[in-house]
């Protein structure tokens, strides 16, 4: 019987807002995944891990239903998601 992880909360502030809808901006590879531009994805969590040093946040394509993870190691600035990642508004045209 596979048991769920456990999730221990980043150790830093979470750019993603949980619901909220995001376009990848640009084609890159990360640890565990790739992405295209213009993907929609959705943030569901994130999960640290201090063994191996990163943070994995995690989203959902829209449309695919497919689980997508993008990992940033302990020493990278989490500012770069801007580059990666545009939020959506939401049905109000509201962003966070």
């Amino acid at each position: 019987m596979s048991r769920a992880p456990n999730e221990i909360p980043p150790w830093r502030e979470c750019p993603f807002t949980p619901g909220r809808s995001y376009r990848v901006l640009k084609d890159f590879t990360a640890l565990r995944d790739s992405f295209k531009a213009g993907q929609v994805l959705t943030y569901s969590s994130d999960a640290w891990s201090r063994y191996d040093g990163i943070t994995g946040y995690f989203f959902v394509e829209r449309g695919a239903g497919l689980s997508r993870v993008w990992d940033i190691d302990d020493g990278d600035d989490i500012g770069i998601w801007k580059e990666l990642f545009e939020e959506l508004p939401d049905r109000t045209g509201k962003r966070n």
